[in-house]
């Protein structure tokens, strides 16, 4: 593919793959811009619902318009591949930035602001994300953080959650949930139906694994895992984790989802009182050893 024409645009490298698709990076010939092209790969391709999968994902995230949510330029299908065009930037995954023993509590209320009001646009928009980790966060070589991959929202409608267009049976599907595993919420592993609450959770999973460095709930096989996150306390804060930190990422993780914050909102709103008063830091304190890596909003995370 590198090098080769794709419509409008000219594919110039491979960014990343994932269980459903590929993203490359090419050049809009008519625009004279790079954007992030994401495709389906040859498992999905196989797939009857394979393009009503991309589609749904590239009307879900145009409907949004969000300083931390990736703009989509354009869907197609070109040579009975289907497509979405999308912004490009330059940067890495926040999972890639998390040091060990975690990252500054200035840091994570920046971050977490960001990420509670890109959710908080996007619930109040009728949009849940259902697949909110620290991989599916790209921070900017300028430090600004975006949220990717809306392939797993959902709708809402009322009370009522549309179904997926996707099958449930589907092997990528099936893929893309076990590599999410420790970030779901409890009632998700209990077969309930997912809310914003549920995305509160995942949020929270993020928030203590930015705060600490590790995620609050480890276990060797899906079962053992499966039930410390329905089960079990979140691991202790180490000594360095600001208290009313905690008392946030704790909230987040409540294993009762009526007892966590009502909306995303309210979780920026938590985090936003502190981060106006605390010192942070630039993006060359999070960079690992190396030039960061190229990396795009909308990211094969899936």
């Amino acid at each position: 593919m590198i090098g080769t024409t794709f419509g409008r645009y000219v594919i110039e490298s491979k960014i990343g793959e994932g269980g459903m698709g590929v993203v490359y990076r090419g050049r809009d010939i008519k625009l004279q811009r790079l954007v992030a092209l994401k495709l389906l790969n040859r498992r999905m391709l196989a797939s009857p619902t394979a393009y009503g999968w991309l589609l749904r994902e590239a009307q879900i995230a145009s409907s949004l318009n969000h300083p931390a949510i990736c703009t989509i330029y354009d869907v197609g299908e070109e040579e009975d591949q289907p497509y979405i065009a999308m912004e490009y930037i330059q940067g890495q995954p926040l999972s890639a930035l998390v040091k060990p023993t975690g990252i500054p509590a200035g840091a994570v209320c920046r971050y977490g602001c960001r990420i509670a009001d890109a959710l908080g646009h996007a619930h109040e928009r009728g949009v849940i994300h259902r697949d909110i980790k620290s991989s599916n966060m790209l921070i900017s070589d300028g430090g600004s953080l975006k949220v990717l991959d809306f392939g797993l929202a959902k709708r809402l409608r009322g009370q009522s959650i549309e179904r997926i267009t996707t099958s449930r049976s589907s092997l990528a599907e099936i893929g893309a949930l076990a590599g999410t595993l420790p970030y779901q919420a409890p009632e998700i592993l209990r077969g309930e139906r997912a809310d914003v609450r549920s995305d509160l959770w995942s949020l929270g999973v993020v928030l203590f694994e930015m705060a600490t460095g590790t995620p609050p709930f480890c276990g060797h096989t899906v079962f053992e895992l499966s039930a410390k996150i329905m089960i079990d306390e979140p691991a202790a804060f180490p000594r360095g984790v600001p208290g009313y930190l905690a008392q946030v990422i704790k909230r987040c993780l409540h294993k009762n989802p009526v007892s966590r914050y009502a909306c995303a909102r309210d979780v920026a709103k938590g985090l936003g009182m502190r981060c106006q008063s605390v010192s942070l830091f630039g993006t060359a304190n999070l960079e690992t050893a190396g030039r960061p890596k190229a990396f795009a909003v909308g990211g094969a995370a899936n």
